[in-house]
């Protein structure tokens, strides 16, 4: 039976260096919630939002009874393909919870569901530009042309990753991003939780020309 392989798979592990001019071909809303106990983080979790073309060219294929919903069992069929590959490349996230930036170490805990209508709608923007500009694209860089936004009008894939911390801190950032900007990951300026903030990282940048950076979000959250 055909089911996706998830959006980030590939894509964020087979960006190549090019040289024409190019935009994000996808474009996530990332939502970053955490989770403490006794006075202490125990849990990240970050949400990301599919922009509705790309959502469209995925939900089919992972909603694969056509009832416009990710059943636990599509879910975990997603999850079994994606996670070991997204977990080869760090899930693309940097944490940071005593002064050091790592990996997530484990799987996270991960659901997928479905948006409809969409809860995000990035602003207008050319998916396919650069791929005919200059030398030619490379085929891994080419943005792909999406179906016809849904009938009903657009909708997001959502995928939902809850990793839990080596060990329990009072002070945690996470940094999402693709550095060559194939994938535009920013944070959702309105869903900040409390005692958190939101603000661009120093250093990690997406650059898809060098000299171009973007640099990515960082949400860091502390408690008393």
């Amino acid at each position: 039976m055909k089911r996706a392989l998830a959006l980030v798979l590939g894509l964020a592990a087979m960006l190549a260096p090019a040289f024409a001019q190019a935009h994000p071909h996808i474009w996530i809303q990332q939502h970053v919630r955490v989770v403490a106990k006794d006075g202490k983080y125990t849990h990240v979790e970050i949400e990301w939002r599919f922009d509705p073309f790309s959502s469209e060219i995925e939900i089919p294929l992972i909603d694969e009874d056509q009832n416009g919903k990710v059943s636990s069992q599509e879910a975990k069929l997603l999850a079994d393909e994606m996670m070991p590959e997204l977990g080869k490349f760090g899930y693309m996230s940097w944490i940071n919870t005593a002064g050091k930036d790592f990996r997530p170490a484990a799987p996270p805990q991960f659901s997928a569901r479905i948006d409809d209508p969409a809860s995000f709608v990035p602003p207008e923007w050319n998916r396919a530009a650069g791929d005919n500009a200059g030398m030619p694209m490379p085929p891994n860089k080419r943005a792909g042309d999406p179906s016809a936004p849904h009938k009903k009008g657009p909708r997001n894939l959502v995928y939902v990753m809850r990793f839990v911390l080596p060990e329990p801190s009072k002070i945690v950032s996470i940094t999402t991003y693709d550095p060559d900007d194939f994938i535009r990951i920013e944070v959702d300026k309105a869903a900040v939780p409390t005692g958190c903030h939101l603000a661009k990282h120093p250093s990690y940048k997406a650059e898809f020309i060098r000299g171009y950076p973007v640099f990515a979000d960082i949400v860091t959250c502390q408690l008393p």
